[in-house]
């Protein structure tokens, strides 16, 4: 492991994250409304594709990460990328009703709640569902199917800026060093803490109210990181192929956000206070199901591992 070069990168990217997601969470303040979370979430895109810009300058092995897509003896792979967030996010909402069943409805007040945060006009919002004939099931039910078919594969497209810095250059790197475990807990710090200044300033998925802040939201997502990073890592160590964690990515980004359609918007103080625990897929209730994979899939990669080697 060059550790010079893993400081640097880690650092440079740091740098440069850290201050576009202060500048966002500030500019989503002042601005407010919509403006404002256009400038947040802005900020947050143009966040991912830096680990990908900073590997790159760092003259990373760009030509060896895989970049022509691989179909051969990999299409258990693609639906694991497409299907598992979405199994376990659902999992992990099952989870989190049974432990405060009273916060599940499907009325769609939570989803006006959030349309109202943000400035929009949720009456004209809720409307146009209504008019088109689907009521808030149809609609979850939609989006789910949605969020396997086509959300992952538009997803992956701002996914890969991350995935090339992480898995493409991060992960392999340390692993010359160190032993895939230890790599996999580290790694999955490092890009927890990507996150950090977003969630602490800007309140990036768990919000400011909740039950522990800012540290139980911190160690939550460190958590979901060091699973998800996993995962990641074992999908692009089987399919030699960038563009697969970039897919997983993709899916996770994509359905975590369902949540909005299952709150009882009559609670939103309630809800806010108990984020920290889900029903967003990387609370510390709802993540369960993503660390279970991450457990099984890692010790079955070790597994096999210790197999060829014996």
């Amino acid at each position: 492991m060059d550790k010079k070069k893993v400081i640097k990168f880690v650092a440079i990217v740091y740098g440069i994250v850290w201050a576009l997601q202060i500048i966002g969470a500030i500019l989503q303040d002042k601005l407010g409304g919509t403006k404002g979370l256009f400038a947040f979430r802005g900020s947050l895109v143009i966040s991912m594709f830096i680990p990908m810009i900073v590997a790159f300058f760092l003259k990373a092995d760009f030509k060896g990460m895989g970049w022509k897509p691989k179909f051969k003896g990999n299409i258990k792979w693609l639906l694991l990328s497409i299907l598992l967030p979405t199994v376990c996010a659902i999992l992990g909402w099952i989870l989190f009703f049974i432990v405060f069943p009273d916060l599940y409805s499907m009325d769609g007040s939570y989803l006006i709640k959030v349309y109202e945060s943000v400035g929009m006009d949720a009456e004209a919002a809720m409307s146009q569902i209504n008019e088109s004939g689907m009521d808030m099931k149809t609609m979850f039910l939609l989006s789910i199917v949605m969020c396997i078919v086509e959300v992952p594969f538009i997803n992956m497209l701002t996914g890969i800026g991350e995935e090339v810095g992480w898995r493409g250059f991060l992960y392999p790197e340390l692993m010359k060093g160190m032993s895939r475990v230890k790599a996999w807990l580290l790694g999955g710090i490092i890009w927890a803490a990507f996150h950090f200044p977003a969630m602490i300033f800007g309140g990036y998925e768990y919000g400011k109210n909740y039950i522990g802040a800012p540290v139980f939201g911190l160690a939550a997502f460190t958590i979901a990181c060091i699973a998800l990073g996993i995962m990641h890592e074992i999908i692009y160590d089987k399919t030699k192929c960038i563009w697969y964690p970039a897919l997983f990515h993709g899916a996770i980004n994509g359905v975590t956000t369902l949540y909005v359609m299952l709150l009882d918007g009559s609670q939103v103080e309630r809800i806010d206070k108990l984020f920290v625990f889900g029903p967003f897929s990387f609370g510390l209730i709802s993540v369960i199901p993503f660390v279970a994979a991450a457990i099984i899939m890692g010790a079955l990669v070790l597994k096999e591992n210790e197999k060829m080697s014996s």
